[in-house]
Parts: structure tokens; C-alpha cells; sequence
């Protein structure tokens, strides 16, 4: 058992060397260090034949894991990527955590608007369960039911966080991070066929559906959370059509519900409450902001780049700049910009 141990630490200490020289050079090339990563001590203990780290260690050059026995859970584990400004979602959620399957917002979640874009239906067949509570238990998706080894497609584009082959009663699992606050989860799989930190576009394969976890049958469990908290993926999908009911929502968030609304019922809200004025603003926030125009404008926040507004309302840098006038790259702190 000692040899074995001996064994595997001199292989991950080979690996991770490996790892670090290699992302060292490629990140170089295009500007990066990782001089902000910790190097630590690889330090492990025995606990009931599984081998586990002790205190903190980096394991490999992109993050590092944080081991806690506080509350006596897995829940309590943490292993987070760093965050680098060309994944999705950079700039809004707080951490690439690939241990946790729920992501948790350590922050107050703020109204804004959700921009979908490119949308492609995980699997084309009939809802065999919809999202509410069942036997007492919150049924947090929809159930698509379907034959042993369908391929599942990814909805939108995104990046994979979790790809798990026991993940409690969601069996074989997999959770896309997208750019714009939301995570789709693809649950009960047979085969999951991406790794960790693979970009996925919309329509991209990415497991064979099947029945395990807790499951009675084969089917696809889906779910839609926005910044960690779920709500019901009707909201935004169609499941007869298999296509989106539109592309661009209005959100407003608190800790325990999303309530997403559409452009018309925002402009029916606005007609009703407004004073006269035919250019009065629906909504407001430090997110995005409606207007009856249709037009949608973006607040400039402290850390905020065109890329990563580009990316978060499902647009581009050039036409950023075209609907803006901008020259440069440069943006202040408090300006408004239309992004759509």
C-alpha cells in the first residue's frame, strides 16, 4: 500500500511539472503568466483507502484544491480553476469550481437582461416529467424521454464545469457554463463525451443519454439555473417545438427565484405605467436596461472590458463598437452602452 502511494505521488509531482511547463510556455506566447498561482506542497493522508490532500494544493498550473472537514462533507471540498478573462461566464460568476455541482452566487444577484443567442434542443423527443415538486421531493428540470445511447446535444454555447460519472441521483452528469449567467444540466447519461474545461458550441454532442443515477427508465434530465439559483427551463423553451419562446429575457433574481420576462410584457408593463412618455424606460438596472425602442444598454462596471460585454449579451467587439461609436477599447467607469 506504501509503494502505492509513493508510486502515485512521484507520478502526479511528474505530472503536474509537465502540466506547469507546458502551460507556462503556450500562455507565454500570447502574453500570460502564472506567476499569480500558488505553488504548495503536495502533502497526502489515508482516510478510509482513499487517498486525499491534505490542507491545499495546486493540481496542475490552471487552479489549485482546497480540502476542508468542516460539517464532515464532500460538500465542503472545493477545487476552482482560475478564471481566465476567454472562458464564458468571466466577469459574472465568482469561481470555476469543478467539485460543486451547484454553483453558489456569494453575492446579492442583480436585475438584469439575459441575451440568449444560438439555441439548439438537447434531445427532440416527448416530456415524460416538468419541473415542480414530486412525492415531496422539487423535481428541479424536465424529463425527455428517449432510447438508450441518444446523442444530447449542448443548448447554447458554453464551457463544461462538471463532468461526473456518480453524481448522486443525477447518475452520469454534465454542466455547461454560458456566458450569460446561466448553467444547463444534462443529467442520467450513459456516456459523457467532454472533459472538464472543453468549449461546446450550441448543437456540439456531448454525451449518449441513458438511465442512470436515480432513474427508473431512460430519459434526459435538463435543468436551467441562472447564476446558481434553478428555475423552470419553460420559462425560456419551448419543449413542443423544441426552440426558444424568445431571445432575450428581463431578469429579476433574489436568493431562492428567478422571474424572467419577455420584451412584449416588459413593453405592456411600460404602456400601462408610464405617464405619456413614448420613450420612457421599462426597466432599469446595473445589468442590462430595456427600453420601449426595443434597444437594450449595458452600465459600464468597474473591471468590465467590450470582451467580456460582447460575450455576456451574445454580440461581438466590432458591433460593440459600431452601435457605440467607439474608436478604442477604452471604457469609463458608469458608461452606458447599447448592446443590442
Amino acid at each position: 500500500m506504501i509503494c502505492r502511494l509513493v508510486n502515485l505521488q512521484i507520478r502526479l509531482l511528474i505530472m503536474q511539472k509537465i502540466q506547469k511547463t507546458f502551460w507556462t510556455i503556450v500562455l507565454s506566447l500570447f502574453g500570460f503568466t502564472l506567476s499569480a498561482q500558488r505553488d504548495t506542497e503536495l502533502i497526502f493522508i489515508v482516510d478510509n483507502d482513499q487517498i486525499m490532500a491534505d490542507d491545499e494544493f495546486e493540481i496542475d498550473s490552471l487552479g489549485y484544491y482546497n480540502y476542508s472537514d468542516e460539517g464532515g462533507g464532500n460538500d465542503n471540498n472545493c477545487v476552482e480553476f482560475t478564471y481566465f478573462p476567454w472562458m464564458p461566464g468571466y466577469g459574472l460568476y465568482r469561481n470555476f469550481d469543478i467539485s460543486q455541482m451547484h454553483y453558489k452566487h456569494s453575492s446579492q444577484i442583480v436585475t438584469d437582461t439575459l441575451v440568449l443567442g444560438s439555441y439548439c434542443h438537447p434531445a427532440k423527443y416527448p416530456i415524460t416529467s416538468k419541473y415542480g415538486k414530486r412525492r415531496r421531493r422539487m423535481h428541479y428540470g424536465y424529463d425527455i424521454g428517449y432510447p438508450h445511447g441518444t446523442p444530447v446535444a449542448a443548448a447554447f454555447d458554453g464551457i463544461v464545469r462538471i463532468s461526473k460519472n456518480t453524481a448522486g441521483g443525477y447518475g452520469e452528469l454534465i454542466v455547461v457554463r454560458h456566458g450569460n449567467g446561466l448553467e444547463t444540466y444534462y443529467g442520467h447519461l450513459s456516456k459523457r463525451l467532454v472533459n472538464l474545461g472543453q468549449l461546446v458550441k450550441a448543437g456540439d454532442t456531448i454525451a449518449l443519454g441513458g438511465s442512470t443515477g436515480r432513474s427508473t427508465g431512460n430519459h434526459l434530465h435538463f435543468e436551467t439555473r441562472y447564476l446558481g439559483i434553478p428555475f423552470n427551463p419553460n420559462r425560456l423553451i419551448d419543449f413542443e417545438k423544441y426552440c426558444l419562446k424568445a431571445d432575450t429575457f428581463h431578469i429579476r433574481a433574489n436568493a431562492e427565484a428567478i422571474t424572467l420576462l419577455t420584451q412584449s410584457t416588459i413593453d405592456k408593463y411600460a404602456q400601462i405605467t408610464s405617464t405619456g412618455s413614448s420613450s420612457g424606460t421599462a426597466a432599469n438596472s446595473a445589468g442590462g436596461t430595456y427600453h420601449n425602442n426595443g434597444y437594450i444598454y449595458y452600465r459600464v462596471k468597474s473591471g468590465d472590458t467590450l470582451s467580456h460585454i460582447a460575450g455576456r449579451y451574445q454580440t461581438t467587439v466590432s458591433k460593440l463598437k459600431s452601435l457605440n461609436g467607439l474608436r478604442s477599447d477604452f471604457l469609463s467607469i458608469g458608461q452606458r452602452l447599447r448592446v443590442k
